[in-house]
């Protein structure tokens, strides 16, 4: 796999497009490779947006940058960036992948952004390369602290899926959304951007069991930290009865969570609750591990 470090750097860039959760984004795509005659007269280049985040033609865009050569003016890259994120509401995240090497106008850079943008941007990067002598790892985290939020890791952290995915997390939905986590885009009801922690319930039971009280608590810190959106709540069952007995024991099982996301501080008139019973299986091989993950009732963020 890491054949060279341009490919190495192309294969973390591709894992992080697959990991982002399915949220409404604004997002772009910038390299920094510098100039070079004929072939490349810019510093840097916008391959994507800033747009609408697609991950399939994000993913495209990622395949198409070429960017093999001998200057990493990242400085450039990062006051372009300013730019772009300048129209843009609400926060913004920079994530940058690069070896950190020969690039001293970067923090100063950084710097601008953040005097820019303020608290609406935070700074983040993956170090690409050994580094045996800590001048990248040196460079970038000054880039990072200018940013005054945000952090570095290297890449040999996020190689895996579930570094990445950890470190996706901390970006987009950080501490106060630590509970939530992205769902299937054909799960997503109407109007949901993500979705949060699902509990589940004993067979023909609706109460929450004590072992989810921790799950229903930090959903309901997401929802108290965001209080632009609203919850819907979907109930669901597995296979087993009627369809008629399964609506309502799913509309219950909606019902039991409202009340205790209630209880743990969410206000009443934000929950709605819906009933799925039978209808939408996660799991659709007829056995009880199956039946136990259908069992459930699932929490959707909905736009504000």
């Amino acid at each position: 796999m890491k054949t060279n470090k341009l490919e190495y750097q192309q294969h973390l860039v591709r894992l992080f497009n697959d990991t982002i959760p399915n949220l409404k984004l604004t997002a772009g795509l910038r390299d920094f490779a510098g100039q070079r005659w004929l072939t490349r007269p810019f510093d840097t280049k916008l391959w994507y947006g800033m747009a609408p985040y697609v991950k399939e033609d994000f993913g495209k865009a990622i395949f198409a940058v070429n960017t093999a050569g001998v200057e990493s003016p990242l400085e450039k890259a990062i006051d372009a960036a300013t730019a772009d994120f300048k129209p843009l509401a609400g926060k913004s995240a920079l994530v940058i992948f690069s070896d950190g090497l020969e690039m001293p106008k970067a923090p100063a850079s950084a710097q601008a952004m953040k005097a820019a943008l303020k608290d609406n941007i935070c700074i983040y990067a993956v170090l690409i390369g050994k580094d045996p002598t800590g001048e990248g790892k040196e460079l970038l985290d000054k880039v990072v602290k200018a940013g005054q939020c945000g952090f570095m890791v290297k890449g040999e952290q996020v190689e895996s899926a579930a570094g990445m995915a950890d470190f996706v997390e901390k970006i987009f939905l950080g501490p106060a959304a630590a509970a939530a986590v992205p769902a299937p885009a054909a799960v997503l009801p109407p109007g949901a951007v993500a979705q949060l922690d699902t509990i589940y319930f004993d067979f023909d039971k609706y109460n929450v069991k004590p072992e989810f009280k921790d799950v229903v608590k930090k959903n309901a810190d997401y929802f108290k930290a965001n209080k632009a959106n609203n919850v819907l709540i979907a109930g669901n069952c597995d296979e087993r009865g009627t369809n008629e007995y399964n609506m309502a024991l799913g509309q219950r099982r909606a019902d039991s969570a409202a009340k205790a996301l209630k209880a743990a501080g969410v206000e009443e008139k934000r929950i709605k609750t819906v009933s799925w019973g039978e209808e939408k299986p996660v799991c659709k091989e007829s056995n009880e591990a199956c039946w136990a993950k259908n069992r459930n009732a699932m929490f959707f963020v909905m736009q504000p």
